[in-house]
């Protein structure tokens, strides 16, 4: 039996099941979970098996990722969020399920365009390519969602994800991949009474892209990092309604933040070295002139605590035609002459031996479409003024570097961190730029509170493992509801706080030096598969356009 031998409801049938499936591949559906990856996408290969048009693949993948979405992603809208449901949380989810499949069908099609001009095994053995190779893409512009790259499926899978610290998880993404062709590959040779030669081919190699990870990922379970210095790390958790924070007075949003701090020191006896708070813990523009009482608050308090601070907060800048050079992305403020940038950012606020706080400050880079900010707004700015989040984060500006924030600790020795916020930790090629520039701990401040109990907050926590595997680095993660983590170097929840609870967790952090694999060489994997996949997409364009002039004579 193969696609050209079945009727369009059961090819369409296969093509949901793939597409549950996979979509019960992502968290928080566990180890049992993340293996359904390894044959999720085998009926899906059945489904467009013999098809003679383009559209004849496009319609059964293009359900499949539409299922895909639906189960992994149907969280997007805030439908479960606590306090009120926002209506433009709303849009931004419905408008995922439309529109992302049309992204996540293009290794599909270019895959049926190889399967019709050069046969089906040039098209299986392409297919892990040209899913590396679009998820690399998919990781950049404006439009860039990677929340449902396949290697995100194997966050439970620890041991088999060891080997990720020397190529990145993209060549976890081709493995998977071609798991599923060598399943569908043995089925083809069961179908067609293949001999015991062709069979045995693909079973060993089956056995191989199980095994070997394996083999190699216990080994590493059992091994551990070197480090020369380390840091007592209090991540705190306040628990505050992310809906009513926003509209809470700046008193209020100190004193919570401090009392939660106490809190948690109080537990630990005074004793740590570096406390995390989350995402936009601080809701205002504390930085600005006018906010001059309330950081001076903030500057007493780290000193009365005597620890240093890493917090989430919105940053601005104004600028005056005729005093400032402006930049082309700064805002009208509706003033005549004034203009503004703002971010979503983080600082790390330290006392120094001068007595002074200093403070370290990030910009967030990669911003959440439509979330953070409006796709091509930059293009088209009166998109900016339909567009508008009513909890004070529609649209940010982008941030720029890759420079760590520091901070010295017991001498030679620099704390080094890199500032992640909230969605940029799920950006492998991302993450690892810091690392590249000296980051020897990886931090994650978030607030995925708008999504209630649903499985993003859990997706998102999970994802967070592969990071620390991939730059061999512990992450401490603070988020504002949950759930805040401390993950070591091989993956593995030292601590954890679960949703919708307040609290703090403390663990003694190692400062990591050494760089992997990847990180010294970066996407050396999913480049070329890019490339390649690139190339087939101008073939088959240039071979469409051909097919156009050829009916215009």
């Amino acid at each position: 039996m193969n696609g050209a031998m079945l009727s369009r409801r059961n090819r369409y049938l296969l093509a949901a099941l793939s597409g549950l499936l996979l979509g019960l591949a992502f968290p928080p559906t566990g180890l049992a979970g993340s293996l359904l990856a390894f044959i999720a996408l085998v009926p899906l290969l059945i489904a467009v098996e013999g098809g003679t048009r383009l559209r004849e693949a496009f319609k059964p993948a293009f359900l499949a990722m539409f299922v895909l979405g639906i189960v992994a992603n149907y969280w997007v809208g805030g439908w479960k969020s606590i306090g009120e449901a926002d209506p433009f949380l709303m849009v931004g989810g419905v408008l995922l399920a439309l529109v992302h499949p049309f992204f996540l069908i293009v290794p599909w099609l270019l895959y049926d365009i190889v399967r019709r001009k050069f046969g089906r095994n040039a098209a299986l053995y392409s297919l892990p390519i040209f899913y590396a190779g679009f998820e690399y893409a998919h990781s950049f512009g404006d439009l860039a969602y990677p929340w449902l790259n396949l290697y995100n499926t194997q966050t439970y899978n620890l041991a088999y994800d060891q080997f990720i610290e020397f190529t990145g998880p993209f060549l976890l993404t081709i493995i998977i991949v071609l798991v599923n062709v060598e399943l569908y590959q043995l089925f083809l040779s069961r179908l067609k009474s293949q001999g015991r030669s062709g069979i045995l081919r693909h079973a060993l190699t089956l056995i191989l892209l199980v095994a070997l990870p394996y083999i190699y990922g216990f080994r590493a379970m059992d091994q551990h990092e070197e480090s020369r210095a380390s840091l007592r790390v209090t991540v705190v958790q306040p628990n505050v309604d992310p809906w009513a924070k926003w509209y809470t007075d700046y008193q209020r949003i100190l004193d919570t933040n401090f009392h939660a701090t106490m809190t948690a020191l109080t537990a630990v006896h005074n004793s740590t070295d570096l406390i995390l708070w989350p995402e936009t813990a601080i809701t205002f523009y504390i930085t600005t002139p006018a906010k001059g009482y309330e950081l001076d608050e903030l500057y007493n308090f780290i000193r009365q605590i005597h620890h240093p601070v890493l917090t989430g907060f919105p940053d601005r800048k104004d600028y005056i035609v005729g005093q400032d050079s402006i930049p082309p992305d700064a805002n009208p403020i509706g003033v005549d002459g004034i203009y503004y940038r703002s971010w979503n950012a983080a600082m790390l606020l330290y006392q120094g031996t001068d007595g002074q706080i200093h403070r370290e400050v990030y910009h967030k880079q990669k911003l959440v479409p439509l979330g953070e900010h409006i796709p091509f707004v930059q293009y088209f700015p009166f998109l900016g003024k339909w567009f508008q989040w009513g909890v004070g984060i529609g649209s940010w500006n982008y941030g720029q570097g890759y420079e760590p924030l520091a901070m010295p600790v017991q001498s030679p020795d620099t704390l080094r961190i890199t500032p992640t916020i909230c969605y940029e930790s799920i950006y492998p090629c991302f993450v690892r730029h810091f690392v590249d520039e000296g980051a020897n701990m990886l931090a994650v401040i978030t607030n995925d509170g708008w999504y209630g109990k649903s499985s993003g907050p859990y997706q998102h926590e999970q994802f967070a493992v592969l990071r620390a595997i991939e730059n061999r680095r512990w992450v401490v993660r603070s988020a504002n509801t949950g759930i805040s983590t401390i993950i070591d170097d091989r993956g593995r929840y030292i601590k954890e706080l679960p949703l919708f609870t307040s609290g703090s967790i403390t663990e003694r952090v190692p400062l990591i030096e050494r760089k992997t694999l990847y990180v010294r060489l970066g996407d050396y994997i999913a480049i070329p598969a890019t490339i390649y996949s690139a190339i087939v997409f101008l073939y088959a364009f240039g071979l469409w356009i051909g097919l156009r002039f050829k009916k215009a004579k």
